[in-house]
């Protein structure tokens, strides 16, 4: 038969990776949706903390 490696450990190998991958693709979109800008309809505090967090961030970088 075509899956005769298919073994165990082989199999365990797989779910991990396909774990792993999931988990990376997961960080990478959520870091993305972090340093997304907010909407423009945004309630007023989550502006005032944006704003905040970006001129502490921006003067540091300096």
């Amino acid at each position: 038969m075509f899956i005769d490696f298919l073994t165990p450990e082989v199999f365990d190998a797989i779910i991990i990776t396909n774990i792993l991958v999931g988990l990376l693709i997961a960080s990478w979109r959520f870091k993305r949706d972090l340093d997304r800008p907010l909407p423009d309809d945004a309630p007023e505090w989550t502006l005032a903390r944006y704003e905040g967090s970006i001129t502490s961030s921006s003067s540091s970088r300096s």
